[in-house]
């Protein structure tokens, strides 16, 4: 899975089903050496923490942390860290 670009569209996946999000913004994770934040506008009940997966056109899974959820009405900002294979 390669690095997605603002605008792009990512599935992900909870505990709480599927969701759609689009990638608002991407950054370098300063407590990782290989890791990033991806900063994401979703719906759904996400939480500080929390474990979720970035599906991947093909099917493939990479994991993410819930670093931080920003409430926005309907919409969350909701930031995730992870290490995407190069």
């Amino acid at each position: 899975m390669k690095t997605p670009n603002i605008d792009d569209k990512l599935r992900l996946q909870a505990d709480f089903g599927q969701t759609d999000a689009i990638c608002v913004e991407v950054l370098k994770n300063p407590a990782t050496e290989e890791g990033i934040l991806l900063k994401v506008m979703a719906r759904g009940p996400f939480e500080k923490g929390q474990q979720v997966w970035i599906v991947a056109r093909d099917g493939s899974k990479v994991g993410a942390t819930v670093d931080n959820v920003l409430e926005q009405t309907i919409d969350s900002e909701v930031t995730l860290s992870t290490v995407l294979p190069a």
